[in-house]
């Protein structure tokens, strides 16, 4: 069984400066470092000729992030890395209502067309792009507990040009269904915080223990489907899932005949195996066996994430019961 959302992978071009960006503003600590062999295992399990990488293991509140710096480096073009543009788009860290993130991120290399504004939700909205031009959200929520010391992940976005079919495939994945969706712009405010004109899309959104899955997809700019995703290609390369029977797991995939790289197999800590959607975007399947740490329930333990967790349970409680009218 899935038991949330455990890390996002990043391949980057120079991994040192990438763990001093995503570690400004106590988004993340460095966990550990760790060297990816080439050998024929992980070849096979990568999907790469060559698959040497330095990488680095960064803790989030809620949410991991896993960098990677290739010995090869596929280049990648940017109309790629579009908002609007199939692939796995961005992740959305969370604060309370204020620009202290945006500029601290900003500072620290960041880029941005617009600063935070809102979509008349009650939060606040902004896309950023990191040094090497990677998209991450920063969303301001109402709800923050005063007791949050640090930022926290709460998703991770795909962009699809078919959104019905990826979202049957991560309900599958998962075991959760969609719990929201909806049809978006033309609007100004869509507009602003995209950084494009007259926007027309559509979303979905799972929710997951620790954080949510979501997806778009644009009508104008249209989403043209993308290419089969390569690890090694700059940019976000993978969403891990967290699993508590990784070898039922495996078999449940193979008996629907998801494609797999392989079956499980130890790396480092844990046993894992990847696969693809079928859009071509690889996702990570993790059990991890020693250190607990970096478990799903750990995060969700931890003094930020337990506060998070527990302010936003109520935010949602109270926005149900709003819509019942209880």
């Amino acid at each position: 069984m899935i038991t949330g959302l455990h890390h996002v992978g990043l391949s980057v071009l120079n991994l040192d400066a990438a763990i001093d960006f995503y570690t400004k503003q106590h988004a993340y600590n460095l966990s550990h470092r760790f060297d990816v062999e080439d050998n024929a295992n992980n070849r096979a399990m990568l999907q790469l000729d060559n698959a040497s990488a330095r990488g680095a293991f960064l803790q989030g509140s809620l949410g991991c992030l896993e960098l990677f710096e290739y010995a090869c480096k596929p280049e990648m073009d940017q109309e790629d890395k579009a908002v609007y543009s199939a692939g796995i788009r961005h992740i959305c860290l969370q604060s309370e209502i204020s620009d202290r993130l945006y500029d601290g991120l900003v500072a620290a290399g960041a880029t941005s067309h617009a600063r935070p504004s809102g979509l008349g939700t009650g939060n606040s909205y902004v896309y950023i792009r990191d040094p090497e031009g990677n998209l991450l959200e920063l969303e301001g929520t109402p709800w923050a507990p005063e007791e949050a010391r640090r930022p926290w992940f709460a998703h991770v976005a795909l962009v699809t040009p078919d959104i019905s079919r990826l979202t049957d495939f991560y309900a599958l994945l998962t075991g959760i269904d969609i719990h929201r969706q909806g049809s978006f712009g033309p609007s100004p405010k869509f507009d602003h915080v995209a950084g494009l004109s007259d926007i027309c899309f559509t979303g979905a959104w799972s929710r997951l223990a620790n954080a949510e899955l979501e997806f778009w997809c644009y009508a104008h700019p249209p989403t043209l489907p993308g290419n089969r995703r390569i690890l090694a290609t700059p940019g976000w390369n993978h969403i891990c899932f967290e699993s508590d029977d990784i070898d039922a797991d495996y078999a449940r995939l193979v008996a629907h005949g998801i494609e797999l790289h392989g079956p499980p197999h130890m790396f480092g800590n844990a046993r894992l195996f990847f696969g693809r959607d079928p859009d071509g975007n690889v996702f990570e399947l993790l059990q991890p066996s020693l250190d607990k740490q970096l478990t799903v329930a750990a995060m969700l333990q931890e003094a930020n994430g337990h506060s998070v967790d527990a302010a936003r349970t109520a935010y949602r409680n109270r926005l149900a019961t709003t819509v019942t009218g209880a």
